[in-house]
C-alpha cells in the first residue's frame, strides 16, 4: 500500500483535456469546446473547467482568445531541433521505459487483433491506413509542414487505437492510450514534423491483421515501435550533454 492522494476535480478535467491534445484529437490551431459545453459534458462546474484551462494555458498547450472570434485554442508551438533533442535527453530513461512498454503491449494487441478482428474492425483500420497514405507525396514521402504533420500524427494515433480495439480486450486499448500519452508527455505536444520512418511497416501490420496472421502482426508492430525508438535515440545522441536551451 502507498499514501492516498485525493485529486481535485480540476486536476481530473485537466488530465482529460491534456490527454485529448497529446493524442492529437485536438491539433494546433483547433478550437476546444466552449467552457460551458466542457462543464456540461464533463459534469463539473464552469469554475472547475476554468481552473484546468488556466493550468493548460500556463503550460503553453492552450491559449484563451477574448472578443469576437475568441475561445479556447490549442497553441502552435515552435521548438528548435536542438531544444527538442535536449528535452529528449533529459527524459532518456523515461522514454526507454515507455517504448519497452509499448513494444510489449502493442505487439500482443496486434497479435490478438489478427485473431479476433471483425469485418467492421478491418474496415476502420483500413480507412485510417488509407487516410495516412493519401497524405503522402507522389513519391511516398510523409508530410513536412506542421499542420499536415499534426494531422498525420492524429491519424496514426487512431490507427494504433483501432488495432487495440480489434483485440476486443478493453485493457489493451487503455494501455495503448497510456503508452502514447506517456511517449509525448515529457516534451509536451511539441512534435512539429515527422520522421521518414513514421509509417514504417504500417502496411505489413495491416496485411497481417487482414490475413489473420497473429505472429506476423505482433512481430511487425513490435518492429515498427522499436524503429521509432531508435529514431528518438538517434536524436538524443545529438543532444548536447546537460544542456537545455531556452525556448
Amino acid at each position: 500500500m502507498s499514501p492516498v492522494r485525493l485529486q481535485a476535480a480540476h486536476e481530473l478535467v485537466l488530465e482529460q483535456i491534456r490527454t485529448a491534445i497529446l493524442l492529437g484529437r485536438y491539433r494546433p490551431g483547433d478550437s476546444l469546446p466552449p467552457e460551458r459545453a466542457l462543464a456540461e459534458f464533463l459534469n463539473v462546474s464552469r469554475t472547475t473547467v476554468r481552473g484546468a484551462i488556466s493550468i493548460l494555458a500556463e503550460e503553453g498547450l492552450v491559449e484563451v482568445k477574448r472578443g469576437r472570434g475568441g475561445g479556447l485554442f490549442v497553441r502552435r508551438i515552435n521548438v528548435s531541433d536542438s531544444r527538442m533533442r535536449a528535452l529528449l535527453e533529459a527524459n532518456r530513461d523515461r522514454i526507454r521505459e515507455v517504448f519497452e512498454f509499448r513494444q510489449t503491449v502493442e505487439g500482443a494487441s496486434a497479435a490478438l487483433a489478427a485473431q479476433r478482428r471483425t469485418p467492421g474492425d478491418l474496415k476502420e483500420i483500413r480507412k485510417l491506413y488509407d487516410a495516412m497514405e493519401a497524405m503522402k507525396s507522389p513519391h511516398g514521402m510523409l508530410p513536412t509542414n506542421p499542420e499536415d504533420s499534426a494531422h498525420f500524427h492524429s491519424l496514426d494515433t487512431e490507427y494504433h487505437l483501432a488495432i487495440a480495439r480489434a483485440s476486443h480486450n478493453p485493457w489493451f486499448e487503455q494501455s495503448v492510450v497510456l503508452g502514447r500519452i506517456e511517449m509525448f508527455r515529457p516534451v509536451g505536444a511539441l512534435f512539429n514534423s515527422l520522421d521518414t520512418t513514421g509509417d514504417y511497416l504500417h502496411d505489413r501490420i495491416l496485411q497481417a491483421i487482414e490475413a489473420g496472421d497473429p505472429k506476423q502482426a505482433g512481430r511487425s508492430m513490435t518492429e515498427h515501435i522499436r524503429t521509432t525508438q531508435q529514431v528518438l535515440e538517434g536524436w538524443i545522441a545529438q543532444a548536447s550533454p546537460n544542456r537545455v536551451e531556452k525556448q
